[in-house]
């Protein structure tokens, strides 16, 4: 009789962790899904996404070999505020020469990207990794396209971001390189007016006929 208490007691202890445990669950969602992007929303003041011709200049810092610089939806050195982009959508490594001012610059991709390296007219899909060396963008752009799907090695709907590089003096009067990133295209624009739960904006209401003008230019190729 004794036994069966204590297996009736176990029972009942049991039914109280599962229902916490999903209870806790629930919860959990409700403020993943609903409570946090709400929170983040109001408390925080949602910046559109940068504008086209906007310029972000960048210098290796002197203490590091290596030195990054991303393009992402939220986070990174350019904050696109695009649904369709990912978090470290572009990445570049910047691996410095330590016997002068030059870099080895490896590019890395999270997302869709197409790469038009200096001096070649057309883009390409950039596949896995690709390398620049410094002196390829003094003067000279290396042109990405950056978005969430490829179609035949172009995109409909894209953030098109240019690099390129120049001599400067700082201040401390050492001659340094600087690496200019350019938002130079965004097509067909960002729907300002509709962000999303997390204050993120989608493609514009024109997709449609970007969509119909990139097959347009499909059946003239064809």
């Amino acid at each position: 009789m004794q036994l069966a208490l204590i297996i009736q007691d176990g029972y009942i202890y049991l039914l109280w962790l599962v229902l916490f445990l999903s209870s806790a669950g629930f919860l959990w969602v409700l403020y993943k899904e609903i409570v946090y992007p709400y929170i983040l929303i109001s408390t925080k003041e949602v910046e559109p996404p940068p504008e086209v011709g906007k310029v972000y200049e960048f210098i290796v810092s002197e203490s590091e070999r290596n030195s990054f610089f991303s393009v992402g939806k939220t986070t990174g050195n350019i904050v696109t505020r695009c649904s369709a982009i990912q978090e470290d959508h572009l990445i570049f490594q910047f691996k410095k020469d330590p016997s002068q001012e030059e870099y080895d610059i490896q590019i890395k991709k999270n997302g869709a990207v197409l790469f038009k390296p200096p001096r070649m007219p057309t883009y390409s899909t950039m596949d896995s990794t690709e390398k620049l060396e410094s002196h390829e963008v003094i003067g000279k752009t290396a042109d990405f396209r950056i978005s969430n799907v490829i179609l035949k090695e172009r995109m409909v709907n894209f953030i098109e971001i240019s690099l390129t590089s120049k001599f400067i003096i700082t201040k401390s009067g050492k001659e340094r390189l600087q690496f200019r990133f350019t938002i130079t295209k965004i097509h067909p624009g960002l729907n300002l007016n509709s962000p999303d739960k997390t204050g993120n904006f989608p493609w514009g209401k024109d997709e449609q006929k970007a969509e119909e003008s990139f097959q347009e230019q499909e059946d003239t190729e064809e």
